[in-house]
């Protein structure tokens, strides 16, 4: 697919927010003018600082404040990244809780000994702690689009709050907020087929994070077994979604995998489920786990479809493999404490396909210990979990590690990752609650044999 189609797709999509957010009315388009782009002058600010106290105490009904609200969303579209940073701040500095009010309110309830006024003064007390933005970012659910705006709306927070420190209160509220809209009793689950809407297939297309779709036939390919979360606010936007196909064996390589020549098989015949890539496809939705919601709804509906199917595993990505081993500070004590007797160094030379096939077997399994060490031991240091990001998400859902797959994927990006290597995650039903919660309280990870035991080697 070209830059120039999905070019084209994210124009529609922006039009569409803009249709729902923009109504196209005189105060929607004074609001625009009247402002620059990048938040530049104070009166800019001080204009945009009205619009949002509007929102807040609108002079009129309900028309009046939805069309405010509307307005507010349409200005925040057309600013730059400049002035979004500006718009964000203004929402964090400008209108937050009032700890005068609420240190009164609690005064006030501490004090009353009247049992009839108690619960007044809770939900006054409740109603200071509410602070100003929040009510300002709630007003947007109620717009056809609304919902969508916030999930962009707190992307936009995730990716500048690591330069701008305080707009992590913001993210924070948006992530709030989103949870409740996002439970998985408000999410529809789907199976999408070739016989779906074409806009819909583009967008799988758009969003796959895993192994990027390279044509329409290699999309039909991967179509036969692929379900989603969609919320009922966004229809036409899938929330996450996971590509299935059904094996005779846990498979060890992704090009065998997605290969179109190879004829298709009587899935009854199989015996195996294999989750291959898994997307995310809103970044304003991250930290809200809904793929270990939509694995479960899976499992469950393929264990009813196909009787035949008892195993059911990953072949996953290890994306951060390489870039750890580039970083690790003391590559020399690393190699000692896994008796390693060559320079780190030398093993990170082997960076293309060609190399990585013809190295010796000492340097194959350098490499795999190394990758199940890194797997295994290497934990986030604040939270004790797995550091690889993938590993998190499958052991957090109760699976385990159950193999290491050496060349399993020899594109660009996976030698570039991991040098090639795969890892088989395996959902055994009877033991994910138990794996779950031994990984949640313990931090203890499931693995078998076959990759514990690459650590002594």
């Amino acid at each position: 697919m070209t830059d120039q189609h999905f070019t084209k797709i994210k124009r529609n999509a922006i039009a569409s927010i803009l249709r729902a957010l923009g109504e196209a009315t005189e105060t929607v388009r004074s609001w625009v003018g009247s402002i620059s782009e990048d938040l530049t002058g104070n009166k800019d600010i001080e204009v945009l600082k009205m619009k949002m106290q509007e929102c807040l105490n609108p002079k009129g009904g309900e028309v009046t404040a939805r069309r405010n609200t509307v307005s507010l969303g349409n200005l925040y579209l057309h600013l730059s990244e400049v002035g979004k940073v500006r718009f964000l701040k203004i929402l964090v500095e400008e209108f937050s809780a009032n700890k005068e009010e609420i240190n009164d309110k609690i005064t006030a309830y501490q004090a009353n000994s009247d049992p009839k006024s108690s619960y007044k003064l809770e939900q006054e007390l409740i109603t200071s702690l509410e602070s100003p933005r929040l009510k300002i970012l709630k007003q947007f659910i109620s717009l056809e689009n609304g919902l969508k705006f916030i999930v962009d709306m707190r992307s936009d927070a995730l990716k500048l709050k690591s330069e701008h420190k305080m707009l992590s209160t913001l993210e924070k509220d948006l992530k709030n907020i989103l949870s409740s809209w996002f439970d998985v009793e408000l999410l529809d689950f789907c199976q999408i087929t070739w016989d779906s809407p074409a806009s819909l297939l583009e967008k799988l297309i758009k969003y796959e994070a895993v192994h990027k779709i390279t044509s329409w036939d290699d999309l039909k390919n991967r179509l036969g077994l692929c379900f989603a979360f969609f919320h009922y606010k966004i229809p036409n936007e899938p929330l996450i979604f996971v590509e299935i196909a059904l094996t005779d064996e846990i498979a060890n390589n992704i090009q065998s995998l997605l290969d179109e020549s190879i004829p298709a098989t009587d899935p009854k015949s199989m015996n195996t489920a294999m989750f291959y890539s898994i997307s995310n496809t809103q970044a304003g939705l991250s930290g809200i786990n809904l793929g270990n919601f939509l694995i479960k709804r899976v499992v469950e509906r393929l264990s009813q479809e196909f009787k035949n199917i008892k195993t059911y595993a990953t072949l996953s990505p290890i994306p951060g493999f390489t870039k750890w081993l580039s970083n690790v500070p003391k590559p020399e004590q690393l190699a000692q404490k896994l008796k390693i007797d060559k320079p780190i160094s030398e093993v990170l030379e082997y960076t293309n396909l060609s190399q990585i096939q013809n190295c010796s077997d000492d340097i194959k399994q350098i490499i795999l210990k190394l990758c199940a060490h890194y797997l295994l031991k290497v934990k986030n240091e604040k939270s004790n979990s797995a550091f690889d990001p993938v590993a998190h998400f499958h052991l957090s859902n109760g699976a385990s590690i159950k193999r290491l797959n050496w060349l399993a994927d020899t594109s660009e990006k996976g030698i570039n990752q991991s040098f090639g290597i795969m890892v088989n995650y395996l959902y055994e039903l009877s033991k994910i609650d138990h794996n779950h919660e031994n990984y949640m309280v313990n931090k203890i990870m499931s693995s078998t044999k076959d990759v514990s035991s690459l650590l002594s080697k």
